[in-house]
């Protein structure tokens, strides 16, 4: 196995090579993340300036530009895809999507764009960071991989999936809690790639389940729900949800939960727990991290600490609460094992 890191250590990763001015690739199977954590470094650390190119649908030609006629001499016409300071900004991320898909004469165009960052008169702003992202045919890719010459240009690592980071970042992103307490639950179907040659085109991973998501919010009718998420995550997953949905609709609303702590009913099955755990953990603010808390309490310890950590990785200000503070002097193995 190549040097392998886990999807949510991608941004702190990036923070590192491309702060040296290194070109990196960063390969791992279909669906875990990958293109959202390169964004989400972009968003982060470049301004927001991120250009997408999707390498897969490029020609040669696509990547040396379009030659015309300057004063008796060919020069090239720059490709909008490449970053410019006018028109992108000074400082940014170059992410160069499905690189291992392209065909090996694009690849081969961009040797010199990833080790010298130019190609001919083009200069890559000193200010922008190259990333290549791709996944290997034993990931499921259909390229041919990369020449000797290639490999030799970038830093590599292997992305895997990570549940832990998935669960936050879920979180942090409002995904359905049914959704991110049933991968709490089975982390073993938040990401389950078929064999390279399976007939099975409908599978779980992490972007199949926030499509389903999307599809729970849209309430599809009883007769149509199971055939709906079996065609993102396949029979066996959307059969195991739905048994787990059927359970956690015990979960109560998570404002009651906030407004009255000590009066709103607390569920008895594990799954409406992890469910009402993950809400309020979502929910979470300094103002009402308390009630969260004293709602919490309520609840066996385990869903309790999962609400409170997950809370302080997507809204960090809760710790400057009374509660949290208090909290963590009550559960100070907890939170130094951490």
């Amino acid at each position: 196995m190549s040097n392998t890191i886990s999807v949510g250590e991608i941004p702190q990763l990036l923070e590192y090579t491309t702060g040296l001015g290194m070109a990196t690739m960063i390969t791992g199977k279909s669906g875990i993340g990958k293109t959202e954590q390169g964004h989400s470094f972009g968003r982060t650390h470049k301004q927001g300036n991120i250009l997408d190119v999707r390498v897969s649908q490029l020609d040669p030609s696509d990547s040396r530009g379009i030659p015309f006629n300057n004063n008796g001499l060919c020069s090239w016409l720059i490709p909008s895809m490449f970053p410019d300071v006018e028109r992108h900004g000074e400082v940014g991320l170059w992410l160069l999507d499905e690189y291992l898909d392209g065909a090996r004469s694009v690849k081969t165009a961009f040797q010199q764009l990833i080790l010298e960052r130019r190609l001919g008169e083009y200069r890559v702003p000193d200010g922008w960071s190259i990333l290549a992202l791709g996944n290997k045919r034993e990931h499921g890719g259909i390229g041919d991989g990369l020449s000797v010459a290639q490999q030799d240009r970038f830093c590599h690592f292997e992305a895997v999936m990570d549940t832990d980071a998935l669960i936050t970042h879920f979180i942090s992103k409002d995904i359905d809690p049914y959704v991110t307490s049933f991968i709490k639950l089975r982390p073993n179907l938040a990401h389950n790639q078929p064999d390279r040659g399976s007939d099975e085109w409908e599978w779980p991973s992490p972007r199949s389940w926030e499509r389903l998501s999307i599809v729970r919010s849209s309430k599809p009718p009883k007769n149509l729900k199971m055939k709906l998420y079996a065609s993102l995550v396949g029979e066996g997953a959307a059969t195991e949800f739905i048994a787990h949905e059927e359970v956690a609709v015990s979960m109560p609303d998570p404002d009651d939960c906030i407004n009255k702590p000590k009066e709103t009913r607390v569920p008895e099955n594990p799954s409406a727990m992890y469910a009402i755990a993950i809400a309020l953990a979502g929910h979470s603010k300094i103002e009402n991290f308390g009630n969260i808390l004293t709602y919490m309490e309520r609840l066996p310890a385990e869903y309790t600490t999962l609400c409170i950590l997950e809370a302080r990785k997507v809204h960090p200000e809760v710790e400057e609460t009374e509660a949290f503070t208090q909290w963590g002097l009550n559960n100070t193995e907890t939170l130094l094992g951490i």
